[in-house]
């Protein structure tokens, strides 16, 4: 997954270790609970919602410098705008196994940090 390291090393040198590391856990939450709110929104057929909840992973994803996260989501809103159902399914699958990774990323990140 492409990481925005400077991003990432600028926040832990602002706030401080610890204190990046809970901002970190607490996104990584965030995002669980969006990706679970744009699977539920996917699935009733809602693309106003689905580009809503995209917008804001992909906002989450620049914030912690998670380009990939941040791109994967762009490609849903994409699909989902074009109503191209085939589209939307690939990038959905794109986006999970990115945040997936991210998950994996923020808790190393928890580790390393004590």
């Amino acid at each position: 997954m492409s990481v925005d390291s400077d991003r990432l090393a600028d926040m832990f040198v602002d706030l401080g270790e610890a204190r990046a590391a809970h901002l970190v856990s607490v996104s990584v939450e965030r995002l669980e609970d969006l990706m679970a709110s744009l699977d539920l929104a996917a699935a009733q057929v809602r693309p106003g919602d689905c580009v809503d909840l995209v917008g804001q992973i992909r906002a989450l994803g620049d914030s912690l410098g998670l380009i990939g996260l941040s791109t994967a989501a762009r490609g849903v809103s994409r699909a989902v705008q074009t109503g191209d159902a085939v589209a939307v399914a690939a990038t959905m699958a794109r986006l999970r196994r990115i945040a997936q990774r991210s998950f994996r990323i923020a808790e190393e990140l928890q580790h390393r940090s004590g």
